[in-house]
């Protein structure tokens, strides 16, 4: 018999609290609902689980904060809700190691395909059998270790990062579309309105050194995405 997956939901709303744990409990998930920041740091270093939805704004600490004190101890999936339209947030909170960052009102169906692909994507191991560097101009991505080096520098990359780096370098030299490298990263398709391709992409050049155009390492292709220069 195959145990269910564990998901700690943090909203201080209680009608939409309970309303999305019914649903997820509907779906085969066991919930664990936590209602203010304070209790929830505890909560999810204590249970391990699955994955965490995390509200933004709430009593006490608030989900960036919580994100802050809990990424080096729990390596699994975080997906950020929000009624607040901020892109300083958004990057804020994607910098902290959220995996998905979505804007209220959401719909129960969205929020649940969210949920899956970031399951899934965390139950795949990101290790191939044969594992091999990756190598472009002077990074250099070893799949093995989850390490990107930069001139022999480590870099301190997301998880999101991470994957989206890899992407591009093992399609280097060729335009990779945003819907593609949403697919391939976030397991879903596109839906024409999430900035976190964006976003991350930003943060990537700023820890490459490489914040001002023309852009040494990742170039934005006009109407194609984004490009991995070779040179």
């Amino acid at each position: 018999m195959t145990s269910k997956q564990t998901i700690v939901l943090v909203e201080d709303d209680l009608e939409l609290n309970q309303m999305i744990s019914g649903f997820l409990q509907e779906e085969g998930y066991l919930v664990t609902s936590i209602y203010n920041g304070n209790d929830a740091v505890g909560a999810i270093v204590n249970q391990n689980p699955d994955l965490v939805i995390l509200d933004l704004m709430l009593p006490g600490i608030d989900g960036i904060e919580i994100c802050r004190r809990i990424r080096t101890k729990y390596i699994n999936p975080i997906v950020m809700l929000t009624a607040k339209d901020d892109d300083l947030v958004e990057v804020a909170s994607l910098q902290q190691g959220v995996d998905n960052y979505l804007n209220k009102p959401i719909r129960p169906h969205v929020l649940l395909a969210h949920v899956q692909a970031a399951l899934r994507r965390s139950t795949i191991s990101v290790k191939p059998t044969n594992p091999v560097n990756l190598v472009v101009q002077d990074i250099t991505l070893d799949p093995e270790s989850l390490r990107v080096t930069l001139s022999d520098e480590s870099l301190d990359l997301t998880t999101g990062e991470f994957e989206l780096l890899a992407v591009l370098m093992e399609n280097a030299g060729l335009p990779v579309s945003r819907d593609k490298l949403y697919k391939l990263t976030q397991g879903i398709e596109y839906d024409g309105l999430d900035r976190s391709i964006d976003l991350r992409i930003s943060n990537l050049r700023k820890k490459l050194n490489d914040e001002s155009p023309p852009y040494r390492y990742i170039k934005t292709v006009r109407g194609k995405g984004y490009l991995m220069s070779k040179r």
